[in-house]
Order: structure tokens, then C-alpha cells, then sequence
């Protein structure tokens, strides 16, 4: 599901993605569709024939990204010297 989604219907659907993300963050059980991620191969030319030609973009669930970034924010605070602001950005 789209981030816009989760923005439109969070009323509704809020508490349980918390509750997923926050089950997910302690370890303490993980939804397998948290798991799931897409590749899609994004070709680099015209008419590709090689697999070096094509550019592979991994398309991660919202949730993943939500988890990612909790933990990612969470060790921020805890490990200031290995995890720098510009290594946590590019975790949406």
C-alpha cells in the first residue's frame, strides 16, 4: 500500500500500523509482508541485451520503510559516531 493510503485512512488503520512497526522495531514479531520488496529493472539504453545495461531498483513496502527508519533514528541517538545525518537521509 502507497504512503497516501496510510495518510488518508490513518484514522482507521494508524493504530495498527504503529502497533505492526513498533512489534517489528523490538524483535518481538514480524508481519512477512513487511519482507516483501519488488525489483524492477530500469534499462540504461535503448534496447538493452545485456543485464549490465539495466539499472535493478528495489521498490521496499511502506512499512519496511517506516520500521527502517525508526531503527535508523533510534540508533542515531544511540551511535552518533557511526551513523551520520547523511547515512539516516536516505531512508524515507
Amino acid at each position: 500500500m502507497s504512503c497516501t493510503f496510510f495518510q488518508c485512512h490513518w484514522k482507521i488503520c494508524g493504530d495498527e500500523v504503529t502497533n505492526v512497526v513498533l512489534k517489528t522495531v523490538e524483535g518481538t514479531e514480524t508481519a512477512a509482508s513487511i519482507n516483501e520488496t519488488v525489483l524492477v529493472l530500469i534499462p540504461k539504453v535503448k534496447n538493452p541485451t545485456l543485464l549490465s545495461q539495466f539499472r535493478p531498483i528495489i521498490l521496499c513496502n511502506v512499512l519496511y520503510k517506516i520500521a527502517s527508519k525508526v531503527i535508523s533514528n533510534r540508533l542515531k541517538l544511540v551511535l552518533p559516531n557511526i551513523i551520520s545525518e547523511e547515512q539516516s537521509t536516505f531512508v524515507p
